[in-house]
């Protein structure tokens, strides 16, 4: 009798500590989402300052560039190819490929309305879908992947990626096709749009037939066909 008391006492208290490291962990991922927020608040706040505006066209430059093109894409690119060359990341090259693909649905859905809504102008005066950065947005949720990916295993490479999505940034306003106020708006979007992905793709990884599936004969080849890179899957059954 005195041991099965203090059986169900333990387990009592076993039981309580993992739901206090759960609500913590809830916590923890609530605050995750702060700064990507703030910035769409601040990019939204911004996007109705004339001053902002007339001061950014006063430093606009005429030279263009194409680099924030590849930018865009760089961090993803580079952190899925090193992740299949063999390099430690938090998920295998497949699973990051869906939260990738997973963050651009996200974003997608929330970019292409948000353009057709606001009506903003661009700086350069070609259309009326500034608000937000297309490029920005999707530079940044490539960065944060990869923050995700290697913030363990190297946490100096993990903020490359940010460095690269800060710089797609800088040249959409240098290139005179973007507002301050569309980069940092884009840049939420960007960040919490990957980490949104990250949280469903959690909850449908620990399902037992996507375990199986996406832990069978699997693998995914990197190519370069007709100037694209392309990323082959193969599943044998």
């Amino acid at each position: 009798m005195l041991f099965n008391s203090f059986f169900c006492y333990t387990n009592a208290q076993f039981t309580s500590d993992k739901l206090a490291f759960k609500n913590k962990e809830i916590s923890l991922k609530k605050k995750s989402f702060v700064l990507p927020i703030c910035l769409v608040i601040s990019g939204t706040i911004l996007s109705n300052s004339q001053i902002i505006k007339d001061i950014q066209q006063n430093v606009v430059v005429n030279k263009k560039t194409t680099l924030d093109n590849y930018f865009q894409l760089a961090p993803a690119g580079i952190t899925i190819g090193m992740e299949t060359i063999g390099m430690k990341g938090k998920h295998k090259p497949l699973e990051t490929v869906l939260i990738f693909t997973m963050s651009n649905v996200i974003l997608n859905s929330i970019v292409h309305p948000l353009k057709r809504i606001t009506k903003v102008q661009r700086p350069d005066n070609s259309d009326y879908k500034s608000f937000p950065s297309g490029h920005t947005t999707e530079a940044f949720a490539s960065a944060e992947l990869m923050r995700i990916e290697f913030k363990e295993s190297n946490p100096w490479l993990s903020y490359a990626g940010y460095l690269m999505a800060a710089t797609t940034g800088y040249l959409r306003m240098y290139n005179n096709k973007h507002w301050i106020s569309d980069v940092l708006a884009g840049a939420g979007i960007g960040i919490g749009s990957t980490k949104l992905a990250l949280l469903v793709f959690d909850k449908i990884a620990n399902h037992r037939k996507f375990k199986k599936y996406i832990n069978g004969n699997s693998m995914l080849i990197p190519s370069y066909q007709q100037n694209q890179i392309c990323l082959n899957w193969t599943k044998r059954y």
